[in-house]
């Protein structure tokens, strides 16, 4: 069977139409997922539609203290089981004269504790963190070495990763909040997550996939920033509809990306509910198709699950930038809705694959194969749409404000 064949049967068994509103995505989702058993297989990258493309997303419950719950300090000379910290700043500590190690807080926590971290250096070995836990860094500490977070209700806030990776797979309710990633190929992994929320974050050259699992499941990834990474956000869903529901993906920011910002799919995947709004991806440093391939990867926003319904793209802003122009802006597969966006310097705007799209409103500026293709001749809607030169109504997104 010839590619296009194959891709065209693959169309032909994509979702209907769905034409729920997005008000619901307008709060931050709070909703209580459960974890499933069966944890959906990691997918490798797919041959997606256009071109045989590559293809490569959350709402959680913000966290309070319990009420009465204490507050761990480890002195300002702590040290982990394999490393020091690099300064001896005093810090006001609170616990016992043998709270020495990161490991010996979390371990004497009690659920609701808050565990604090000086500023320093600390080397660890895939650290588990407890759950019903905050860990801390109030001014600062640089984390060297993994770390696993199963949760529930677990926050990781307020420290720089060197290389590493927080690995939340298979966790219920888990934040990580106002850290930076500095290096490495892979910052945060959610394989079977629900109810994550990656909130306002720094990622800085961390040059394979940053934000990647299979499976997510009601969560939010919102106020991010990506500076010179790799694939950005990677999201893969199996044909599982107890998986892939009510993500949230805003106000994230990608810069000097060399693959693509973001990427859900692959072919055969289902999603509901899923939101990408008020993103920001400007000056693409694209590096071409994957080792051994042929394949375009300059895409702004690829969301391309088959049998995805009611996918919400608005107000989402891409500029290729001044290395050359860019392949799509934004490609859609399953039902859904893409409005309000303002794309630049891409060959086409949009191209949408399956069935019940709506393409509406969108300035699509110098898209000079087209602002919007119907690739498989589905039925859907595309109207309003704008070409010419245009001063962006969208502006540049803020964090939202938040607290664990």
């Amino acid at each position: 069977m010839t590619f296009l064949l194959a891709l065209l049967r693959s169309l032909e068994a994509g979702t209907g139409s769905s034409r729920e509103t997005a008000t619901r995505h307008e709060k931050l989702i709070a909703s209580a997922g459960r974890v499933s058993n069966d944890v959906p297989k990691k997918k490798s990258r797919h041959s997606s539609y256009f071109g045989g493309r590559m293809m490569g997303c959350g709402a959680a419950v913000l966290l309070a203290s319990a009420a009465g719950a204490s507050v761990f300090d480890i002195r300002s000379d702590a040290r982990t089981a394999t490393g020091v910290p690099t300064n001896s700043a005093s810090f006001g500590a609170t616990v016992a004269g043998d709270m020495d190690t990161i490991e010996a807080a979390i371990e004497r926590a009690r659920p609701g504790d808050t565990v604090t971290i000086p500023a320093g250096t600390y080397q660890i070995s895939r650290l588990v963190v407890a759950p019903n836990t905050i860990l801390y860094a109030p001014q600062g500490a640089t984390i060297i070495g993994d770390m696993i977070v199963r949760g529930p209700k677990t926050v990781i806030r307020g420290f720089t990763f060197a290389a590493g990776t927080v690995d939340i797979s298979n966790s219920q309710s888990v934040t990580i909040g106002g850290c930076a990633f500095d290096g490495g190929t892979t910052a945060i992994k959610l394989d079977g997550a629900s109810d994550a929320l990656i909130i306002n974050n720094d990622f800085h050259a961390v040059t394979g996939d940053v934000i990647t699992g299979s499976g997510l499941d009601r969560s939010m990834i919102s106020g991010n920033h990506f500076v010179d990474c790799g694939q950005c956000i990677n999201l893969d869903f199996n044909d599982d509809t107890a998986r892939g529901r009510d993500i949230v993906i805003e106000r994230n920011i990608f810069t000097g990306t060399t693959r693509m910002p973001l990427e859900v799919g692959p072919l055969g995947a289902y999603t509901e509910n899923l939101v990408v709004r008020d993103n920001w991806a400007e000056d693409f440093k694209n590096r071409g198709p994957d080792p051994g391939a042929t394949a375009l990867t300059f895409v702004a926003y690829s969301i391309v699950p088959t049998r995805g319904v009611n996918t919400i793209i608005k107000g989402n802003y891409a500029i290729a930038g001044r290395r050359g122009r860019g392949a799509i802006g934004i490609e859609l597969d399953g039902s859904g809705e893409i409005a309000g966006n303002y794309i630049q310097d891409f060959n086409y705007g949009a191209v949408v694959y399956g069935a019940g799209f709506n393409v509406h409103e969108n300035a699509f500026v110098d898209a000079r194969q087209g602002p919007v293709l119907n690739y498989a001749k589905r039925s859907g809607r595309i109207a309003g749409n704008s070409t010419g030169d245009q001063i962006p109504k969208i502006a540049r997104p803020e964090r939202r404000t938040w607290s664990p």
